[in-house]
């Protein structure tokens, strides 16, 4: 018995092309406005003067102990983690002013589908130091996390191989890096760092205006997304607000835990 139109649609969801987080623009958001304007911790050891001295003292020790843990702490865990993965890309994150002007915000180490190995922020060695240590703690969670990811992918596989129709589709996305049917608009293609990307685009409202975000995958390395602009709307027009765009790609040894079946 064949399944239905509907049935199919509904197994092809429980596996989508992997797109930049949701959260991108809420992170990019929140690290620019970090950076941009004083915390409530710095206002506050703003308004010691008496103690200025000694506190500058004890934050400059403090500093000091946080970057030693952060050289030596993430190797620590990041090795008990095991965990090795075939792609990963060397990112930039920028944001865009209404003047033109730019920042970077972040760069970072990523092995797709969100996950960030490691990060540096530009100016900023505490949160660098502090984000030293939170990333490798993440990778061993992912780590912990393996097993139900293998479980998802041979459920999946298990799928294609009994639906033919529910396969054929999965490798048009695979090869094209779209969705058909989805709110994504295929906008052409582009070749970034020597690898064909495909580029899809959504556009939404935000307080009246259009947001448009445009993501660039590339079909040779499992739709990895290598370049994402966020445009908003200044002065009646849409212009650049946030980019994350890759540096640099390594390939490497085959994963240890596959997040999809292979081609």
């Amino acid at each position: 018995m064949m399944p239905t139109e509907e049935e199919l649609n509904d197994l092809l969801k429980s596996w989508t092309v992997p797109q930049t987080p949701a959260s991108l623009e809420g992170r990019l958001r929140s690290a620019y406005r970090d950076r941009s304007t004083p915390g409530k911790w710095s206002r506050w050891v703003a308004g010691l003067s008496p103690a200025t001295g000694l506190v500058a003292g004890m934050s400059a020790g403090a500093l000091v102990f946080l970057l030693v843990i952060a050289e030596a702490f993430p190797q620590t865990v990041t090795g008990l983690s095991g965990t090795t993965f075939p792609i990963t890309a060397d990112f930039e994150e920028i944001a865009y002013n209404a003047n033109g002007t730019s920042v970077v915000l972040e760069r970072f180490t990523s092995a797709g589908g969100g996950l960030v190995l490691s990060s540096e922020f530009p100016g900023d060695p505490l949160r660098t130091a502090q984000q030293r240590i939170l990333d490798p703690l993440s990778l061993f969670l992912f780590r912990l996390a393996a097993p139900i990811r293998n479980r998802q992918g041979a459920r999946f596989a298990r799928l294609i191989a009994n639906n033919p129709l529910l396969a054929e589709r999965v490798a048009e996305r695979q090869r094209t890096c779209s969705e058909p049917g989805s709110p994504w608009t295929v906008v052409g293609t582009q070749t970034i760092l020597n690898y064909a990307t495909t580029g899809i685009q959504k556009v939404w409202m935000e307080e009246g205006k259009p947001v448009r975000l445009t993501q660039w995958s590339a079909p040779d390395l499992h739709c990895f997304t290598l370049k994402s602009t966020t445009e908003k709307t200044f002065d009646g027009e849409l212009r650049p607000a946030f980019e994350q765009r890759a540096l640099k790609v390594t390939i490497s040894a085959p994963a240890t835990t596959p997040d999809r079946p292979s081609r």
